[in-house]
């Protein structure tokens, strides 16, 4: 089936060639947009290798009152704007000489030069604005395989930059190859992981484990001992068939320590917060977790429980239907005394009732309070 380029039919992207075209410029979308759309997916984000030093494409940008922004312009790159719709521009480079993360690179005018220093494959593909793809390294093939292969030597590719061996997960995770190609090479060498910085790791982490593989290359990689350079713990315990169902933060909760996840991860308060009453809530009952944090909470808590203790999960606790309090403080008499103490005791002595009292027993429990 013939990918559908659907971002070559943006009008932004016309005034932007417009513009190449007027200068002489040779510019090619590149690697995520161009994979994804012969995958079959779209995307927000617009990758364009061009032929020319990325100072003279900002002095062309500033002539005809294109908005930018300088952000990586000392690596050779910017974002160009157009109508809300961002363009990340990147001169054409080849690595000399690397160090982890940086790398001393110079301007080329090769686009299969350029194609050498990507990591893998199916990120190395070049899209004129015409359609017609450049394939350097049988990236297609290997997508439409599901294989994800480095260019070049795999051991020497990942000294470049480390994080190419989460990257390698990431995409194996999300195309579905669970061969685990390069786990000797890796194992060999993950103990450099922890040279990363944490918010590096996280960025692709999240992203292994909110994908549909997530089970099985959390498990590759924990045989390849990434882990174990990162973190504490970690238990890929989770079970795939109610995967679907656990938010980022349970998930999160089944697989690592609760100090890793306070303390070595850089959470937003809320989902520092969601963990914390996972951990709370663990031991409450059923009842008790249902009524005081709703269907999501409650269903999320039970995978967890069964997870944990390794036990086949229920399904039908999906189908629960939440359960509300059946009286309001406005539903009591204005006279009874501690109204607000005596609801919160209703309520509890309703969650340990499985919730089944109805609003005139409650009441009746209410005024028998001293």
């Amino acid at each position: 089936m013939t990918p559908d380029f659907y971002f070559l039919r943006f009008q932004e992207t016309e005034i932007l060639f417009k513009i190449f075209n007027k200068y002489e410029i040779n510019a090619r979308f590149v690697g995520g947009c161009v994979r994804d759309a012969i995958f079959g997916e779209k995307t927000d984000d617009f990758d364009i290798a061009v032929n020319a030093n990325i100072s003279k494409i900002i002095d062309i940008l500033t002539k005809e009152k294109v908005k930018y922004v300088p952000i990586g312009a000392k690596y050779g790159s910017i974002l160009a704007l157009i109508n809300n719709r961002k363009f990340e521009i990147t001169s054409l480079r080849k690595d000399e000489k690397c160090f982890g993360r940086d790398c001393i690179q110079s301007n080329i005018s090769s686009f299969e030069e350029d194609a050498k220093r990507r990591d893998f494959t199916i990120n190395s593909l070049y899209l004129s604005q015409s359609g017609e793809l450049f394939d350097y390294f049988c990236g297609v093939n290997d997508l439409r395989k599901k294989n994800i292969k480095f260019i070049g030597n795999p051991e020497e590719r990942i000294k470049e930059d480390y994080l190419r061996i989460l990257r390698y997960y990431r995409f194996c995770a999300k195309y579905g190859d669970l061969k685990n190609e390069y786990s000797e090479i890796i194992k060999k060498i993950s103990s450099s992981i922890k040279t990363l910085s944490i918010e590096r790791i996280q960025n692709e982490l999240f992203k292994i484990i909110e994908s549909k593989h997530a089970i099985e290359i959390l498990i590759n990689m924990k045989n390849s001992h990434i882990f174990s350079n990162i973190f504490d713990e970690f238990q890929p315990n989770l079970q795939s068939k109610t995967m679907e169902y656990l938010s980022l933060e349970g998930k999160l909760y089944l697989l690592f320590s609760f100090d890793d996840l306070l303390k070595t991860f850089r959470l937003t308060k809320q989902q520092k917060l969601r963990i914390k009453e996972y951990k709370i809530y663990e031991n409450e009952s059923k009842e008790f977790c249902f009524y005081k944090k709703g269907e999501e909470f409650f269903r999320g808590m039970e995978i967890i429980k069964c997870s944990k203790l390794n036990e086949e999960i229920d399904l039908s606790i999906l189908d629960k239907k939440f359960i509300k309090f059946p009286i309001k403080f406005q539903d009591l008499r204005c006279e009874i005394k501690e109204a607000a103490r005596k609801i919160k005791a209703c309520e509890k002595w309703w969650v340990n009732n499985n919730c089944e009292p109805n609003a005139k027993n409650c009441i009746k429990y209410i005024l028998n309070l001293q």
